[in-house]
């Protein structure tokens, strides 16, 4: 393995344990500090996600045409040297709606420029793996995010959660400050990648609407676990840390399987079946109240996000000279869900307080839809196909 895709690597869990670790802090403040409500709790994600959306359109393009590295170094020190210290030294709730832009444009600026490069460092005939890895790496930093922030927050306070954050995107900018070397592919490389894939459109787009959903789900759930462990379930902020831990160790082991197999991205009927399974769990849990169905259910989603992530990030990076846009339009509809997913989930629990668990009736109910959508694209492209033949 190459030095440069090994920093790569090493920074996106660095970034990932950062993103996801303030994306469970802030909430977590602004319930604990501010006695927030639901719906504040929901507008703080879709603070961040609405700014990363537009920017990773921006910067997606903008990568192709003047490379990534000047886009994801100024990413990271923003996130760093910026939005973090706005969190650290947040006394009301209106730091915590100044920091959540902040961290969502610092964030636009710094992954789909990193994807493009992680695609550039990587050879045509191992992009599968060289993807797979890369998505173990980064599932695994949110692990560990989701896991250490609400664990140092339960022991030590809010401050010492930080701290961690910072020292996290802190390494994250110096693990890719220093030039990484990256040989330029020939055109019979470009040639190779291109024949390495099948007729991919519409599988990206069932991705697209997949990972939509998919994020749609986990963000609004996760934003809302903090409301849902004190008003719900009765649990504590060590234990909402390890309720998110068990839905990212799921995804983590999702990638680690598609790492390890061959075939998985000529076909969505995998995909299919997941969503439905975790529409379902999302909706049953919905009408319950004891942790331990959420611990056995809840990983469903986590092992879909892997599955949607994947067909959506693999089919992007097989266009080599449109992989910044395709990096930019993927985290972009992943990030349209991540930005709604809150807000929905948010409003639900709000306008109605008798039913805490609304937010996982609405984030199934996304899956669901989402799933008939991507049927209809199914249905679309073989009657094409049909006609044409």
């Amino acid at each position: 393995m190459n030095t440069a895709r090994l920093r790569i690597y090493a920074a996106a869990f660095c970034m990932d344990a950062t993103a996801y670790g303030a994306g469970l802090l802030l909430p977590i403040k602004a319930l604990k500090s501010f006695d927030a409500d639901p719906l504040e709790l929901g507008l703080i994600g879709t603070a961040i996600n609405a700014t990363y959306t537009i920017v990773c359109i921006l910067t997606g393009r903008l990568s192709d045409r003047v490379g990534s590295r000047s886009l994801y170094l100024p990413g990271a020190a923003l996130v760093f040297a910026a939005a973090l210290p706005i969190v650290y030294f947040s006394d009301s709730l209106a730091d915590l709606y100044l920091a959540a832009p902040v961290l969502g444009i610092g964030l636009g600026f710094y992954w789909a420029p990193l994807e493009r490069e992680m695609g550039e460092a990587s050879g045509p005939r191992n992009l599968w793996k060289t993807a797979g890895t890369f998505n173990c790496v980064w599932a695994a930093g949110i692990c560990m995010g989701c896991l250490l922030g609400p664990g140092l927050y339960d022991q030590l306070g809010f401050k010492a959660g930080v701290i961690l954050l910072l020292a996290l995107s802190g390494s994250a900018l110096a693990l890719l400050a220093p030039p990484l070397r990256i040989e330029p592919r020939d055109k019979t490389d470009e040639l190779k990648l291109a024949g390495a894939a099948p007729n991919s459109a519409h599988l990206l787009l069932v991705a697209w609407v997949a990972n939509f959903s998919a994020y749609f789900a986990f963000i609004g759930i996760t934003n809302q676990l903090p409301y849902l462990g004190e008003k719900h379930l009765g649990i504590d902020v060590a234990m909402i840390g390890l309720l998110a831990f068990s839905i990212n160790l799921a995804r983590f082991g999702g990638f680690f399987t598609l790492r390890r197999l061959n075939g998985w991205n000529h076909s969505p009927a995998w995909l299919f079946a997941v969503q439905l399974a975790a529409g379902a769990a999302l909706l049953t849990l919905s009408q319950v109240d004891n942790p331990v169905y959420y611990f056995v259910l809840l990983p469903l989603l986590g092992i879909f996000s892997s599955l949607s992530y994947s067909l959506s990030f693999y089919y992007g990076l097989t266009a080599s000279a449109r992989a910044g846009r395709n990096s930019g339009l993927h985290e972009a509809v992943l990030s349209l869900g991540l930005m709604l997913g809150p807000l929905a989930c948010g409003a639900a629990a709000r306008f109605l307080p008798d039913w805490p668990a609304v937010a996982l009736a609405v984030a199934g109910g996304a899956l669901l839809l989402a799933l008939v959508a991507e049927l209809i694209i199914m249905k679309i492209y073989r009657g094409r196909n049909e006609m044409g033949g």
